[in-house]
């Protein structure tokens, strides 16, 4: 029996690494993409605290009085709460995330409100302490109140429908 040179089993595992290495990374059937978001995707549901997240959902119609540069600042203050609301355990910020804008829907189904603002919280009771005590939104609700013709508010947790 030939015996096999080493240089061509180095050509060899070579190649196998080169093809495996393309199978994984361009991966043209989508096989292990798929694979690997759908068991990131699973295991994101389930890492701790994400079942009980709460989405905070905040609509704003300001009076027709109110001036460009008040709404912009109220606006602002909004934004920055993500920064001054804090944990009166840690004393740092808890909520996980606020986005916030103008309307620009195309279905005019708006009812007169102009601004929209999402915030999440990690739990119910880091909401609950945001709603009813938190020194930081306390004081944010009275800084705009005299610009707000109306607020609606609507808060749930992701893929609860009961």
């Amino acid at each position: 029996m030939a015996r096999v040179q080493p240089h061509v089993l180095r050509l060899v595992l070579v190649a196998v690494a080169f093809v495996c290495g393309l199978v994984f990374f361009l991966d043209p059937a989508g096989i292990t993409t798929s694979t690997l978001a759908s068991s990131s995707a699973l295991a994101q549901d389930y890492l701790p605290g994400n079942a009980d997240a709460v989405t905070h959902v905040v609509l704003f119609q300001f009076k027709k009085g109110a001036s460009p540069a008040s709404v912009d600042v109220a606006c602002a203050k909004f934004m920055a709460l993500k920064d001054t609301c804090q944990s009166p355990v840690t004393r740092h910020p808890y909520i996980r995330s606020i986005a916030g804008g103008r309307d620009n829907s195309i279905e005019t189904l708006q009812n007169g409100l102009t601004h929209g603002f999402v915030v999440e919280f990690e739990s119910a009771a880091e909401r609950d302490y945001y709603v009813n005590m938190d020194p930081a939104h306390q004081s944010f609700k009275k800084d705009i109140e005299a610009l707000v013709e109306k607020v609606t508010v609507v808060d749930f947790t992701n893929g609860r429908f009961r």
